[in-house]
């Protein structure tokens, strides 16, 4: 997916009222920023093992920018990782590398899916604790085992399907979620999420105001007013495409005490 802006640069005899013929208008190819979910592994899963990375990239001409967040390192933690790069329209392969060099650092190269949200090989060149000549425990380097990226489309639209409460006496119903994603991605790479959610009719709760976050295929949305009772939070997970969403845990705390919990499937209309 591209879009393609045009920027007319206008010599300066013109400006001054010259019969001089107009510059044609230079253009320019930008890939808006993308969702992306990377992991070590052969396969894309939710939620994730092992060593992955969620984050936005972008290119533009020859030239690529990212911003990643890594988990899953037992000797650094998480850490924001900012990326810049090239870009091979010809091959399509993307390579980033780190803006500067830190305590750890990661290459990161793939090829952008000829099909949108597709699963592609990628490959993660891990760095050590600085200084970077280091060969002690903490080194990550991956590139022994494969890895997989996917691009996670945007989540907009409403999605519908049956929500089910696993608590004795059992309940079900219909439940939605409509939900509009932010274009540009947070400084850690995540995008910022905003809609409704709709609980079953037959459970009495009814419609709320929700807002959060997707990270790769992750998604974390809450009631923007926290310590109000009742509090509503989700976590769920969306497929490449994003035309399903699985809730894993949809609460709705009517009281301190007073938590019903819904899981089940949504797809989007």
């Amino acid at each position: 997916m591209r879009t393609r802006a045009s920027i007319a640069l206008l010599p300066l005899a013109c400006l001054l009222g010259c019969g001089l013929p107009s510059t044609p208008p230079a253009s320019t190819t930008t890939t808006p920023a993308g969702n992306w979910q990377i992991q070590t592994g052969t396969a894309i899963t939710s939620p994730p093992t092992g060593l992955y990375f969620t984050g936005a990239v972008q290119t533009q001409d020859t030239q690529s920018s990212a911003v990643f967040t890594n988990f899953g390192s037992t000797s650094t933690g998480s850490q924001v990782l900012s990326l810049l790069g090239t870009y091979n329209s010809s091959t399509s392969v993307v390579a980033l590398y780190p803006v500067a060099v830190g305590p750890f650092v990661y290459d990161i190269d793939f090829a952008e899916p000829s099909v949108p949200y597709t699963v592609i090989p990628v490959s993660v060149i891990g760095g050590c604790v600085y200084p970077l000549n280091y060969q002690g425990p903490e080194c990550m380097a991956i590139t022994g085992g494969p890895a997989v990226g996917v691009q996670i489309a945007p989540l907009n639209g409403t999605f519908t399907g049956t929500l089910t409460v696993s608590t004795t006496p059992s309940m079900s119903g219909t439940g939605s979620l409509s939900l509009t994603q932010s274009t540009t991605p947070n400084a850690d790479g995540s995008f910022s999420i905003t809609g409704t959610v709709t609980f079953p009719s037959n459970s009495g709760i009814g419609t709320y105001t929700i807002s959060g976050i997707i990270t790769g295929e992750g998604i974390t949305l809450y009631d923007p007013t926290p310590g109000i009772v009742p509090v509503v939070s989700l976590m769920a997970s969306t497929n490449p495409a994003a035309t399903q969403i699985t809730v894993s845990n949809l609460a709705f705390a009517g009281t301190a005490s007073g938590i019903v919990t819904y899981t089940g499937t949504l797809n989007l209309q």
